[in-house]
């Protein structure tokens, strides 16, 4: 299908799915207001994502337990640690904790309080792994003198030790559900009670270490019964955590081996994760973090507004004039961040593409966007106590650096965020914006021509298309759907333009 094709298919109009009828259709005509959202839905595909949580679980626990990257930390055994018997016949029972999340999906897979308690489960997983991987640990094994045990001590090297993650997964669990009134808690807060034994007693962690991973899952399970109460959006946040692991461990590995090799694989890594947090942030833009405003702006300017270098308070008023005047001369886009730039909405030639593509790669679109924006009288950046609150956050962060990194890591940790940032991440989100929108007055005949949606694979999803924003579109006409449930909005017999079709918008030579 020719491209002209398929741009003409997608001025039909959405059928919306039942639990979002409510939600407005947009018009360009009036400023966006958020409007209230739905209760969290069931989790739509809730295998696939044990899957995914046994990966990421999987491979993290593989790389602090073989790799640990500093000084290991001896867990001496404690006072209490001395009347702990040691009990081969408990190895079934302490290996029990491999089926705690299957069997928790498995319970909860059409139930709505599976979100929230996958959620706090996964939360408390990931804080030990990050524990271990800045703070290694381990214990001295006693000498067990039986095979099982001998070959669990083979198969489980004896590192990760504190906190003891057997213990945080299961207690968050159970303290969640108690705190849903879930019929399950009392059935997983035994098996908690269980796993608090047999981990010591098959002799893999210390007193000290179970007493550490119960105050994480306690910890976790509190934090999460208190998202739900502010009506924190757990999709949204669970991808703004799981985007900042990613980035943690990036900068982890890339500050330990400080070869040149692996800070340039992990500027890649962190400009596209980088990216993806912008697009979360996009939808904190619209309110779907939370509807509780000063909250909302508070989570998303400490999540990425804040160290991105662009608080919310600059980039919404800005977003929602784009959203009214969308293909207008009015635009933000056509009025600043195509400012003395080649790029018209239109194909270019392969002089200018690569001129265009340079100059966002280079720093020195950007300027030109701030000095538009500054010679068109912009406005000054609101400095509201959400903002205050998050700068005040990472300024305890860099404390933190401070006091426990050396100068030269200083060096390359701001190295290794802020290169990505002003020019990879720069480039990606400049094309990803080209993807989203070209053409326009003169070229195409409306705003719903002038919008497109996408067909793409992985890859495309990683660099410029994370968390359905490739759906343009449709969140266009829809703004008050939130980035998880754009997917439903599209229709049946709507066709989605190939995402190796994006060349044919920016190259004329592709047409």
């Amino acid at each position: 299908m020719k491209l002209s094709a398929v741009l003409t298919l997608h001025t039909r109009r959405l059928a919306f799915p039942p639990e979002y009828s409510h939600l407005p259709t947009f018009d360009p005509g009036r400023p966006y207001m958020p409007p209230s959202r739905p209760d969290s839905n069931p989790v739509t595909r809730p295998f696939a994502w044990l899957i995914a949580y046994l990966l990421v679980t999987g491979l993290l626990y593989f790389l602090v337990t073989h790799f640990p990257m500093g000084v290991v930390n001896v867990i001496e055994p404690g006072v209490v640690d001395r009347y702990i018997p040691l009990l081969p016949l408990s190895l079934p029972l302490y290996l029990s904790y491999m089926l705690v999340m299957p069997v928790l999906v498995f319970l909860g897979r059409t139930s709505d309080w599976l979100l929230p308690v996958f959620f706090a489960g996964a939360l408390a997983a990931g804080l030990c792994l990050v524990c271990h991987l800045f703070l290694p640990t381990m214990i001295l094994r006693p000498d067990s003198l039986h095979a099982a045990l001998d070959w669990l001590y083979h198969l489980d090297k004896p590192l990760a030790a504190s906190p003891s993650g057997h213990l945080a997964l299961p207690v968050a669990i159970a303290l969640t559900l108690f705190g849903l009134r879930v019929r399950h808690a009392s059935a997983f807060a035994v098996w908690s009670l269980v796993l608090m034994m047999t981990v010591m007693t098959t002799g893999q962690h210390l007193f000290a270490d179970m007493a550490f991973g119960v105050a994480i899952g306690v910890g976790c399970a509190a934090l999460t019964l208190l998202f739900r109460r502010f009506a924190i959006d757990l999709r949204t946040m669970g991808a703004l955590l799981l985007e900042w692991l990613c980035i943690i461990v990036t900068l982890r590995i890339a500050l330990y081996m400080a070869d040149w090799r692996i800070c340039v694989a992990a500027m890649i890594i962190i400009a596209a994760r980088q990216h993806a947090l912008f697009v979360l942030y996009h939808d904190a833009t619209h309110y779907h973090l939370t509807r509780r405003r000063s909250l909302n702006d508070f989570l998303i300017n400490a999540a990425i507004g804040v160290p991105g270098l662009v608080p919310i308070e600059f980039y919404r008023p800005l977003h929602l004039e784009h959203h009214q005047h969308l293909g207008t001369e009015q635009d933000p886009e056509r009025r600043f961040l195509y400012h003395r730039q080649p790029w018209r909405f239109t194909p270019l030639g392969a002089g200018p593409l690569l001129r265009q593509l340079a100059g966002d790669l280079l720093l020195v679109n950007t300027v030109r966007n701030l000095i538009a924006y500054r010679a068109s009288g912009g406005a000054p950046l609101a400095v509201t106590r959400p903002l205050i609150a998050a700068a005040l956050v990472w300024v305890s962060i860099l404390a933190l650096l401070v006091w426990q990194c050396s100068a030269h890591q200083l060096v390359l940790l701001a190295m290794l965020w802020f290169v990505p940032l002003v020019t990879l991440g720069a480039l990606l989100q400049k094309i990803r914006s080209m993807a989203e929108h070209s053409g326009g007055p003169g070229s195409t005949p409306g705003w719903q021509a002038w919008t497109y949606s996408w067909r793409v694979g992985w890859l495309g999803r990683f660099f410029i298309w994370p968390y359905h924003i490739n759906l343009h579109l449709q969140h266009h006409r829809a703004a008050g759907v939130p980035w998880h449930a754009l997917p439903t909005t599209v229709s049946a017999d709507e066709a989605l333009m190939a995402s190796r079709t994006l060349p044919d918008l920016m190259w004329s030579r592709r047409r």
